[in-house]
């Protein structure tokens, strides 16, 4: 037996280092940037409604569509290489106009033409609804976004043609042979692995491979503009401070459990830490609640935690003088560190201290 061992002690080694090389290596790492297909006006994307599409190019689109649920439309790229997994969730397709909203409309199916361009069926609303809807009051620029790499920006109509539609600026994305090693994301796991228990509340399959195509800055970039929450804000109404009788822990406990206790935000924050995609932001915001402190048991009503912590979550990527001027008028602050009891003749101390010795660098 111990002839055996050997060898299959060897095989075991030289398949481990099999699959670490497998794990590690991608076959493209520089995915090249999606590039839209323009129509006869080369400022516009080609387009079609849904039921126009047979299978092949359109020569000729449409210039303006109806946005709502219910219309759907087909844009084109130029080929690209895809992987046996990816499919329509690995794009996405956003319409902006500069200085206003920016709406992601909801993708339908991803197929070919006969001469391998992609055909990506999307309607024509916002799915999230976080910024409203896009309204059918003129041109739109459109582009679509995968693996982290922006495609060329075209222009679409929504109602009717033309309006106000200044240039679309946009910084180079297109990974070539020549680009800069500092933007290439992190070669190894392990690296990745670190960066995502820093900036997430957990790596995931999915986003380290995402880290992986695009590196940190993009990545970090797209963290600055993610819609917060994924999950919907609690929303309890303001309470008495005494808490009426058809509200207490002995009458109905499910009230006084939403109204005048922490779990309404623990849930909500917990949920957002697991399903929320603007990761970064809640990470900051927890990160901030660890030092601008209030407290779960001074702090009687939901309502009043929950509308701290969105402070801190606004505040995540702003300035800081910005967040002192914000927490020092909070209410829930006000009352765990005593201002609310503060008078001019008989002042508190007590946050006027903190805010030397915690909140901020402290004293000279």
């Amino acid at each position: 037996m111990k002839y055996l061992t050997r060898p299959l002690i060897l095989i075991c080694i030289w398949t481990t280092f099999c699959l670490i090389s497998i794990a590690q290596d991608d076959p493209n790492p520089n995915s090249p940037a999606p590039v839209l297909i323009s129509g006869a006006d080369r400022s516009r994307v080609l387009a079609v409604n849904a039921d126009e599409f047979r299978g092949m190019l359109p020569v000729l689109g449409r210039t303006v569509f109806k946005p709502g649920p219910a219309n759907e439309i087909v844009i084109f790229l130029n080929p690209l290489d895809l992987r046996s997994d990816e499919s329509i969730s690995a794009f996405r397709i956003y319409v902006t106009r500069p200085g206003g909203k920016t709406y992601e409309l909801s993708p339908v199916s991803l197929t070919r033409s006969r001469r391998n361009e992609l055909a990506i069926s999307l309607r024509l609303f916002d799915l999230s609804g976080f910024r409203g809807q896009p309204a059918a009051d003129g041109d739109y620029w459109l582009y679509v976004t995968w693996r982290g790499l922006m495609s060329n920006p075209l222009k679409i109509g929504f109602g009717r043609a033309g309006g106000e539609l200044r240039p679309f600026s946009t910084r180079t994305n297109t990974n070539t042979d020549n680009s800069e090693p500092n933007f290439v994301g992190y070669r190894w796991s392990g690296d990745r692995i670190r960066f995502l228990e820093q900036a997430t509340f957990g790596p995931s399959t999915a986003t380290d491979e995402r880290l992986r195509r695009i590196g940190l800055r993009t990545w970090i970039s797209e963290q600055f503009e993610a819609p917060y929450p994924y999950i919907p804000w609690p929303n309890p109404p303001q309470m008495p401070t005494t808490p009426p009788a058809n509200c207490t822990q002995v009458t109905f406990i499910t009230c006084f459990n939403e109204r005048y206790t922490m779990i309404p935000l623990q849930q909500w924050f917990f949920k957002e830490a697991f399903y929320g995609n603007a990761q970064l932001r809640h990470k900051i915001g927890w990160a901030l609640s660890q030092i601008w402190v209030t407290s779960g048991v001074a702090t009687q009503q939901s309502s009043h935690a929950i509308a701290y912590h969105k402070i801190l979550t606004e505040n995540a990527f702003g300035n800081y003088r910005k967040l002192m001027n914000d927490a020092t008028l909070s209410p829930t602050m006000g009352n765990y560190l005593d201002m609310v009891r503060s008078t001019r003749t008989n002042p508190n101390e007590n946050y006027p201290r903190e805010i030397l010795q915690l909140f901020s660098i402290g004293l000279f």
